[in-house]
């Protein structure tokens, strides 16, 4: 028996408390996810489990390991309340990130490797599209990873004669009017890709996708240069806070088109 122990059992209550409070210092945090079940633990319940993982547990799955007291879905609930949920955390800078206890940078490199990959995983899937039907699938395909840009970004969508897309280009960033979207930039690279057809995509930071006057007046000048090189543009949509707008779909794209052969045909 040591020493502690034995002058313990010999009856002082003040050595009770003292080896009372050590002991507890001793005993494994109940916080650490070693100590919930197998089938409770993120990435088991991911893997094997009969029920879906919360948000908090697939992102603790990232972060792998938590601190002193702090189990990695504590860390991940913090991140979660901090910030509002999986979009504000994606949205957030490395030092807003590293403001909260128990990330550094090895984890906060690991929050926004999965951002990047999930990014990567949406433009492939957007690639690998047999057809591009309608303006809700390239909505689903790139809200993701649009919606959040702190800047307006203009991006251009090359398609085949089948409507296939050959590949996709980010040309413009800043505010964007008709000083800062070139035609002949665009209808150059749609030539170099041997495109047949175009969608322009861009976002409005505000969250609102109402077009500008600007916005407007930029996609009628695009539908008349591409027309002049005989490429079509079938859509130009801009991406707010999960909702968006369609130039096609609203029908003007088609009213754009009218008044380039009314054009034409006057001048002829």
């Amino acid at each position: 028996m040591s020493s502690l122990k034995k002058k313990l059992f010999d009856g002082s209550p003040l050595l009770w408390i003292v080896y009372k409070k050590e002991w507890i210092a001793s005993v494994r945090s109940s916080h650490q996810l070693k100590r919930l079940r197998k089938e409770e633990r993120p990435r088991e319940k991911l893997l094997y489990g009969s029920s879906k993982p919360t948000t908090a547990e697939l992102l603790a799955i990232f972060l792998r390991s938590g601190i002193q007291g702090k189990s990695a879905i504590i860390i991940a609930n913090d991140l979660l309340t901090q910030f509002g949920g999986v979009k504000g955390i994606f949205e957030a800078d490395k030092e807003e990130l590293m403001e909260i206890e128990g990330l550094g940078e090895a984890k906060v490199a690991q929050i926004k490797a999965v951002q990047a990959l999930a990014e990567e995983y949406l433009k492939e899937k957007m690639k690998s599209v047999s057809k591009v039907r309608n303006s809700k699938e390239v909505f689903d395909y790139l809200y993701l990873t649009m919606r959040d840009l702190k800047k307006e970004t203009f991006k251009v969508i090359f398609l085949n004669s089948a409507d296939q897309i050959i590949d996709d280009e980010n040309l413009f960033e800043g505010t964007l009017n008709a000083s800062s979207v070139y035609p002949r930039e665009i209808v150059k690279s749609a030539v170099h890709k041997n495109a047949v057809s175009l969608i322009f995509v861009h976002n409005h930071p505000s969250g609102d996708p109402t077009p500008s006057e600007s916005d407007k007046g930029i996609t009628e000048d695009l539908v008349y240069a591409c027309n002049t090189m005989q490429i079509k543009v079938l859509d130009h949509i801009i991406i707010g806070d999960n909702r968006y707008f369609s130039f096609a779909d609203e029908g003007l794209i088609e009213a754009y088109n009218r008044n380039f052969v009314s054009l034409k045909e006057g001048r002829g």
